[in-house]
């Protein structure tokens, strides 16, 4: 009885050793011929993603008087996204044109749209297209509207609830 648990106990720590291996390309998986997962694709950075933004950008920093030449931003892009897949020209130009003119009449109704903050974003993205990263802008944070969202940003509006910066000076 002794032998079968030494002998259970060294075939569990054999075939469990495999898995704490750090062996770069030799997993247990491996091992048995299972095939990898492809990556996932990130959707935040597909073409027509890109597209948007590109445009949105161009959009907004003419709202704002930078001074650039949105038409040259449009084909270097459009141009830099089709090098790979010329099919997707018609497609992604459609995209430009219509996030292009949906965001430049959305902003003539607001006449206060560039302040000081919104600028400096639209600035950072436009310089980076001009330079020809074409990555997508993070997403903004979302607004906390949870019980205890608002306590690090002061008292409510009401002027309840806590005033957490007055409260650790």
């Amino acid at each position: 009885m002794q032998i079968a648990r030494i002998l259970f106990v060294g075939l569990t720590a054999a075939s469990l050793g495999g898995c704490g291996a750090s062996l770069p390309k030799l997993t247990t998986g491996s091992l048995f011929g299972t095939k990898a997962e492809a990556p996932p694709i990130d959707r935040n950075n597909d073409p027509a993603t890109r597209t948007m933004d590109v445009a949105a950008t161009s959009a907004r920093a003419i709202k704002c008087g930078y001074n650039f030449d949105p038409a040259k931003l449009k084909s270097n892009f459009l141009s830099t996204q089709s090098a790979g897949n010329p099919a997707d020209l018609p497609k992604l130009t459609q995209i430009y044109d219509a996030s292009f003119n949906t965001v430049s009449k959305a902003l003539v109704e607001k006449p206060d749209y560039c302040t000081a903050e919104k600028t400096a974003k639209i600035k950072l993205a436009l310089n980076r297209h001009l330079a020809g990263d074409y990555t997508p802008s993070p997403p903004e944070p979302a607004e906390d509207d949870s019980l205890f969202g608002d306590w690090s940003k002061g008292s409510s509006p009401e002027g309840h609830g806590a005033n957490m910066q007055q409260v650790f000076q």
